[in-house]
């Protein structure tokens, strides 16, 4: 695996970050128009039977595009869901990828890497040791020589359990890749869930820096979402706080209009459960409106120099045709101008990041080859860390997906009004009425 820049050469990455904004750098090359391999696409259906129960209905599918390219890693073109297999599908998302991947260390403060937007680096190839058990090893794309995608349909653990029905468990479509990010190894993640969750997520593992093996530093995945739900033309974006006052008994769940209805960020707050809701113009068969939550997963919040990292949570207009439209580190500009984003076509942006702070798990200096004069021989990798966030439905279903729900009664007998003869609700002929039984609780003093 290659290494990150040696010293000699660190000194010059570390000296041309001073000098040149790393956003301008990162423009330039997304102005070269890099143009990606056509994308693939992947299907899978959850069918009812698979995991028990009984249900009129037979199962839930994903259809997804998705793509891989210079800068951007494996991302997706386009998703959708079927709440049912005999339904039709139902958009969800237009595209959705890591922006940026932000590495700052914290003593030598000019070291800061934009491992995504700052460096050619290609996704790893995949094995089938890579896929394990239950993976595919999906097509190479279109101009590589090797595949670089596994796709796994697997359990994703307990998705209920009450005292009628027993249990359940949940299934999932996951595609992931690894970046080959010098030292460092990205796995970048999308799993498609059988409930209609997507869960974003990103693994930093590989090797510490060398040079630089005990600094802590901080992996940041800045990610974009553009999700057309439904119609991504009328979607709206809701600000979803949960407000509690120590000195009462009660708690509010407050809905309010993302920035004032203006793009901007806002900070992600533990105490409030700050989430994201995409509210479409659709309602579900009970007439509540069809939405996503994005919530975040996260161990903490990072703050640096950079503007890009001042919020968590982001909502800007949808704007294609504009070439830095793409770049996390761009986005203070692109929200400037405060666009209204109620009933228009949006795009999410949440910062989930890991705080790597070095341990005696992740290698071992003097313990393999020493590859250059003065390489410390380190050997090992660093156990994966996760940071991401769920994009969790509301009200896409008009109840729990895979519950074995009761048969529908059958018709209720009315008595006729000429006496002795039933008819049901339709006015057909039926049985004779009975009385109702005495539901009544026996009388405990007898």
């Amino acid at each position: 695996m290659k290494t990150r820049p040696s010293r000699p050469a660190l000194f010059l990455t570390v000296l041309v970050l001073a000098i040149v904004p790393s956003s301008a750098r990162a423009q330039r090359r997304f102005r070269e128009r890099l143009v990606d391999p056509p994308a693939q696409e992947v299907t899978s259906e959850f069918l009812v039977s698979e995991s028990g129960g009984v249900e009129p209905r037979r199962g839930t599918a994903w259809k997804v595009h998705f793509a891989r390219g210079l800068h951007r890693g494996l991302y997706i073109t386009g998703a959708w869901f079927k709440r049912d297999l005999a339904e039709d599908w139902i958009k969800i998302l237009n595209d959705a990828r890591i922006a940026e991947l932000f590495v700052p260390y914290h003593q030598h403060s000019y070291t800061r890497f934009y491992d995504l937007t700052g460096f050619s680096f290609p996704l790893a190839e995949v094995k089938a040791e890579d896929a394990g058990p239950f993976g595919t090893l999906l097509p190479p794309f279109q101009g590589d020589t090797y595949p670089t995608v596994v796709k796994e349909v697997r359990d994703r653990g307990l998705a209920w359990k009450d005292y009628a029905h027993g249990v359940r468990r949940g299934r999932e479509l996951v595609l992931w890749s690894g970046l080959q990010a010098g030292n460092y190894m990205y796995i970048m993640s999308y799993a498609f869930h059988d409930d209609g969750t997507i869960a974003f997520r990103l693994g930093a593992t590989g090797q510490n820096l060398p040079s630089q093996r005990q600094e802590a530093h901080v992996h940041s995945a800045h990610w974009r979402v553009d999700i057309d739900l439904v119609d991504g033309r009328k979607n709206s974006a809701m600000l979803m706080r949960h407000v509690e006052d120590p000195a009462s008994l009660g708690a509010e769940d407050l809905k309010e209009p993302f920035h004032g209805g203006l793009e901007g960020g806002v900070d992600w707050d533990p105490k409030e459960f700050t989430m994201i809701r995409v509210e479409s113009e659709r309602t579900n068969e009970r007439g509540e409106a069809m939405a996503y939550d994005l919530m975040p997963i996260r161990s903490g919040t990072p703050r640096h120099n950079e503007a890009f990292t001042h919020h968590d949570l982001w909502v800007s207009r949808s704007h294609p045709e504009r070439p830095l439209e793409y770049l996390f580190v761009n986005l203070p500009e692109i929200v400037k101008d405060e666009e209204v984003i109620e009933q228009t076509d949006i795009v999410l942006w949440c910062n989930a990041a890991v705080h790597h702070e070095p341990r005696n798990e992740d290698g071992k200096p003097n313990s393999g080859r020493r590859l250059w004069p003065g390489d410390d021989a380190w050997e090992g990798s660093a156990l994966v860390m996760w940071s991401g966030f769920d994009l969790r439905p509301r009200n896409l279903f008009d109840r729990t997906p895979f519950y074995p729900y009761s048969p529908p009664p059958p018709p209720r007998q009315a008595a006729n009004r000429r006496g002795g003869v039933a008819a049901d609700e339709a006015g057909r002929p039926g049985a004779a009425a009975e009385p109702p039984a005495d539901r009544s609780p026996p009388d405990r003093r007898k």
